[in-house]
């Protein structure tokens, strides 16, 4: 039950939030396109449980692992070289790919703005990049090699994108929207997200409450 409790703690972290987002940028589209602005805030939850996962699995970490572990940088948990691993771990390596590859299909499905492969490879290459910096908090290992195959994984699930269009025969966007392309929608979703997390989830605090430590 304490481990639900503190699953569901993390989990409000990110989806309350992403509530409130799809429901603001509901009402201003929907107005204008009703129909497709339902279907486009829904599938930013979707997405949102999508991110919530990405953190979570990865050990994003917060501003409380600053109080937790101080902050003290080791070169021997940061890797900045490609690659350079003794024992190379297939799994580990797939799993990295695998993680962000939705990331690449959600991104033009959402966003007309980036239904162009270098658009998409850099927001799929930040992301990356912001979890693994944060993971210097948590004393987890920064790696360059997960750097590069998030990045990849982003590149293959464009990839998968464009060709579900392909198969379909017509455009495969949740919401259609001149102006689109303008907005930071995309980058707003996710930096508040993850910021939202950073500053309210508080994993060993809670732990102590639940299993009185």
């Amino acid at each position: 039950m304490e481990d639900l409790i503190l699953t569901g703690y993390e989990f409000l972290t990110v989806m309350l939030p992403a509530l409130l987002l799809a429901g603001m940028f509901y009402l201003s589209k929907k107005k204008l396109h009703p129909k497709a602005a339902i279907w486009h805030s829904l599938f930013l939850l979707v997405f949102a449980y999508y991110l919530y996962g990405v953190f979570h699995f990865t050990g994003t970490g917060t501003i409380f692992h600053v109080k937790q572990y101080g902050i003290a940088l080791s070169t021997a948990s940061i890797n900045l070289i490609p690659f350079s691993s003794e024992a190379i771990d297939l799994t580990g390596y797939g799993l990295n790919v695998v993680l962000f590859m939705p990331l690449g299909f959600f991104l033009p499905f959402l966003w007309e703005k980036y239904d162009r492969l270098p658009r998409a490879c850099v927001f799929g290459f930040l992301l990356s990049l912001l979890v693994e910096i944060s993971q210097l908090l948590n004393i987890r290992a920064t790696d360059v090699d997960d750097l590069i195959l998030n990045t990849l994984g982003t590149v293959l699930g464009f990839v998968l994108f464009r060709l579900y269009v392909r198969l379909i025969k017509r455009t495969a966007r949740a919401f259609e929207d001149d102006t689109a392309s303008h907005r930071p929608e995309a980058f707003f979703f996710v930096a508040l997200l993850f910021l939202c997390r950073f500053f309210t989830y508080y994993e060993f605090g809670m732990a102590k409450m639940l299993y009185h430590f």
